[in-house]
């Protein structure tokens, strides 16, 4: 019986509110988003090298291995940008709610974190650098007292 009251207690503790979700999401469609524009990046790159190859090669033939290899990257290339556009839209959706939230929020140290991370999607590091606090500082102290002062302000409008 006690260890079920812990593993329920500890199991409430992870679920975050609905506020802290839209902030989770922002940040992970971000990360997304780099991720599939670096990817972009690496395709273009390819069929770069792909072009270079088959001008080198090309004998006048018209049809070549490195042709279709171009074609490849290009089709790729067009598969990740409609698969980013949806993603932007989400992005811009996620952030127009986490700008809303932010700015409620009446203590301007957590608003500039929430707004660095959130809303400009910089790392952890990079809001603790704009700020002038400490990595461990800036997320272990300040975020959790934002996301408290968040959860505080969703209590007194529910």
């Amino acid at each position: 019986m006690d260890r079920e009251k812990i593993i329920k207690r500890k199991n409430a503790t992870k679920r975050r509110t609905a506020i802290e979700e839209i902030f989770y999401k922002t940040s992970h469609i971000n990360m997304q988003i780099n991720a599939k524009l670096d990817e972009i990046n690496h395709w273009r790159h390819l069929a770069t090298k792909a072009q270079t190859i088959f001008n080198a090669v090309n004998t006048g033939s018209a049809s070549g291995y490195n042709r279709s290899k171009i074609e490849d990257c290009v089709c790729k290339i067009t598969e990740i940008e409609e698969s980013l556009k949806e993603d932007m839209e989400k992005l811009i959706q996620l952030k127009e709610r986490a700008g809303s939230i932010i700015e409620k929020i009446d203590v301007p140290e957590y608003k500039s974190l929430l707004i660095h991370r959130y809303v400009c999607g910089k790392t952890w590091y990079e809001v603790a650098d704009s700020l002038g606090y400490s990595y461990v500082h800036t997320v272990n102290r300040l975020h959790p007292r934002a996301l408290k002062k968040i959860c505080e302000m969703e209590n007194e409008n529910n």
